[in-house]
């Protein structure tokens, strides 16, 4: 994968910082990629039977 992920610890910072990008509220209980448009800003990922929450560093620098 090169994309570069930021991996953010808490379910609840994440969706309020995608809530911040104007993602909608989202289900956070699968895994998926979250898009705005046609922009991909997020990632959540079940690793080891555990989700974990990441978002693309350019995501980041566009905020």
């Amino acid at each position: 994968m090169s994309q570069h992920l930021v991996e953010i610890r808490s379910a609840i910072l994440f969706a309020e910082y995608l809530q911040s990008l104007g993602i909608q509220r989202h289900e956070l209980d699968r895994e998926q990629e979250i898009y705005l448009q046609d922009r991909h800003l997020a990632t959540v990922q079940c690793i080891q039977g555990e989700l974990r929450f990441y978002l693309r560093a350019n995501a980041l620098a566009r905020s």
